[in-house]
């Protein structure tokens, strides 16, 4: 409405969700502020994941490039104990990486109102308004707190103290091999595909995942399957 008061958010925790909330909320029309504990640029946190459909219809709708958001695979497989194929089914699915979907939303989103190095130790709030209280005694009000601050999330604290992280049962490592150093015969067999290996009480599974977006500007891979503006992918075999 003409002439209606602004709204202000502020979101504490800038990784991929903070910035996916933040880019959503200044969409909607409202005056975002994301706020950040690690004072220097977030990178290199996490391998590859999987950019599910909900996560590439919302970059879309913002108006954001997604054709080489990762590596594009359609097929599942499922391997016995001695490595036979025991099941093989369609499953289309975009493979990326950790770094790139940060990178795409941090890019988008203002510098200005982006803040390193101010971490939150509370909130208050009262019937009209919500107060950050941050490490450095600031306080900033505004009309929405987000609490995207990660697993051992201040604002969850303060809101659910009876909730914290506990041991999930299981370890699970995690490794990255460059693409080049696959024999031929394990190329063609696992890199444009989901594979699941499940021996009796474990599960390992092996995915390509997208090279690092400032590696571009080289010919495609043999494999088909990576852009001409990317250099190199990974595959993650990940244990469980």
């Amino acid at each position: 409405m003409a002439g209606a008061r602004v709204k202000r958010a502020i979101i504490v925790g800038g990784s991929m969700s903070g910035l996916l909330s933040g880019l959503l909320l200044r969409r909607a029309g409202w005056a975002v502020d994301i706020y950040e504990r690690v004072d220097s640029e977030l990178s290199g946190r996490g391998a590859g994941i999987v950019a599910q459909y909900e996560l590439i219809e919302r970059l879309r709708g913002l108006g954001l490039a997604t054709d080489e958001l990762g590596v594009h695979i359609t097929t599942r497989k499922i391997l016995d104990v001695l490595g036979r194929l025991t099941h093989e089914f369609e499953c289309p699915q975009v493979l990326t990486a950790w770094e790139r979907v940060y990178r795409l939303l941090r890019d988008a989103f203002p510098p200005a109102c982006y803040h390193r190095g101010r971490g939150a130790a509370k909130f208050t709030q009262n019937a009209d308004a919500v107060q950050a209280h941050f490490s450095d005694g600031e306080i900033i009000e505004a009309d929405l707190l987000v609490g995207a601050d990660g697993i051992r999330s201040t604002i969850r604290r303060q809101c659910l103290p009876e909730v914290t992280p506990r041991y999930a049962g299981y370890c699970a490592w995690r490794a990255l091999v460059p693409e080049r150093a696959f024999a031929p015969d394990v190329h063609r067999e696992l890199f444009a595909y989901m594979t699941f290996g499940l021996p009796a009480g474990e599960q390992f599974l092996g995915y390509p995942v997208a090279g690092q977006r400032s590696s571009s500007r080289s010919p495609p891979l043999q494999c088909g399957l990576v852009p001409a503006r990317r250099r190199s992918n990974e595959i993650a075999m990940v244990a469980h």
